[in-house]
């Protein structure tokens, strides 16, 4: 009985021991499951909050897309328009410089059909005379009529023989109209029209071979190249025979102003060999005089007025001395500097020589009614080559000169200062300038229509 509730108890106690372990055994794996529970929890939590999370990062992802893409869309479409706009101009702008292109090529073709047909040139017959001119003249014409004669003056353009037929009958009318043209255009050419004759001319061949296109005759370029050389004979005779006329106008004022120097030097030879020929005569009657006289005052008066007499002798023969010396040394003579700023203005200078023993007589000539007034001196320059010294200055100041065509014409429009500078460097005399002209006349007329 003891052993069997020993063993009840102890049954019991083992049962109340594995109880106990059970129920901590039951309690820790409650807890772990709590623990698992709880972790689920957590993680769903987690899972809820990170879905929740991508779905806004999502929603607000789209929503940035939907943005940006709308952006986009409108820059590439505000783009696109620019683009469209862009091209749109270019073509239209690629339109306007096509266009001017075509008017600048049309523009270009006329300025070279100017340049051919406008320019005339006449550097071959620089160095001829007018009448060697005229006889080229005449030799072209021979060939003219050797062009016609042997049918180069025109070409025919149709080979049936019908129209070549109607083109043989309509040759001399064609050659009558344009020779007609040709003849009223040439005749009538001046030094202003010269350039647009040529035109005339180029038109006129364009025309006739236009009206006869149809008849199948035209003028040939080598007939038309031949009125264009004649054009040229004729403007390069009427310059020539100008240019020549100048110089025989030039050769004969020339001989006037030489002849205008030999009666002055004749006339100054003939006064001091009066002069002279008079103190002489009075010497002789005043050394009479003093060797009759017994006075000695009186006789002094004699010696003094035989000295003063014979001072002047002295002064004479200097005096022909240099105009004999004038008289031999034809280049001997004065340039002049001279201005006149009513009639050209400031800084237009004449450089001119003269022979004349008396210069200003040169410049008083200039100064005639030709100018409203009269020329202003600023220097006058005594060489014994003047032609050499007036060269110079005038090869110096070619560039200025004011008529460029005809070298007669002494004007040069340049600075005083340069002009005493060249003169200086080429003159040992010394020589005084006036830097101030008085234009008198000139200055008295300003004030006068200032007062007015």
């Amino acid at each position: 009985m003891p052993i069997i509730l020993l063993i009840l108890i102890a049954l019991l106690i083992w049962l109340f021991i594995e109880y106990r372990r059970s129920q901590k055994n039951l309690y820790a794996a409650q807890q772990i499951v709590q623990k698992i529970e709880d972790a689920d929890k957590y993680a769903a939590e987690k899972r809820n909050e990170a879905n929740r999370y991508d779905a806004e990062m999502r929603f607000e992802a789209n929503k940035y897309d939907t943005a940006k893409r709308s952006d986009a869309d409108k820059y590439a479409e505000e783009k696109r328009a620019k683009a469209d706009a862009y091209y749109h101009d270019v073509k239209e702008n690629t339109k306007s410089l096509e266009s001017k292109r075509g008017a600048l090529q049309e523009e270009l073709q006329n300025l070279e059909l100017d340049i051919f047909i406008g320019m005339v040139r006449i550097d071959d017959y620089e160095n001829l005379k007018s009448d060697e001119i005229k006889n080229q003249l005449t030799l072209l014409r021979g060939k003219q009529d050797e062009l016609i004669k042997n049918g180069s003056a025109l070409k025919t353009t149709s080979n049936i023989s019908t129209q070549k037929r109607i083109a043989d009958n309509q040759k001399k009318q064609v050659l009558r109209c344009f020779n007609a043209e040709c003849s009223n255009i040439i005749g009538s050419v001046t030094v202003k029209n010269v350039d647009a004759s040529r035109a005339k001319i180029q038109r006129a061949f364009d025309t006739v071979n236009k009206l006869f296109t149809v008849d199948g005759v035209q003028i040939s370029s080598d007939y038309l190249a031949s009125k264009f050389e004649e054009l040229s004979l004729v403007y390069a005779y009427m310059l020539k025979e100008n240019e020549e006329r100048e110089q025989r106008k030039a050769i004969r004022e020339q001989m006037v102003e030489e002849e205008k120097v030999r009666r002055e030097i004749e006339r100054a030879k003939q006064k001091i060999e009066k002069e002279e020929s008079q103190f002489t005569n009075e010497v002789n009657k005043l050394m009479g005089y003093l060797q009759k006289s017994k006075d000695d005052v009186e006789r002094q008066l004699y010696i003094d007025k035989i000295n003063d007499l014979q001072e002047k002798i002295k002064a004479l023969e200097a005096d022909k001395e240099n105009v004999l010396q004038r008289e031999q040394n034809t280049r001997a003579g004065f340039v002049y500097i001279i201005s006149n700023i009513g009639a050209f203005g400031e800084h237009i200078y004449k450089i001119g020589m003269t022979r004349r023993l008396e210069p200003m007589d040169r410049i008083a000539e200039l100064s005639s009614a030709s100018v409203p007034f009269p020329f202003d001196v600023h220097a006058l320059i005594f060489s014994d080559d003047a032609p050499g010294l007036e060269t110079i200055l005038h090869q110096h100041f070619s560039n200025e000169r004011v008529n460029k065509v005809n070298p007669r014409k002494e004007f040069f429009c340049v600075d005083l200062a340069e002009i005493k500078k060249v003169v200086l460097e080429n003159h040992n005399a010394t020589v005084k300038f006036v830097d101030i002209p008085d234009a008198t006349e000139y200055r008295e007329t300003l004030k006068l229509n200032e007062n007015a």
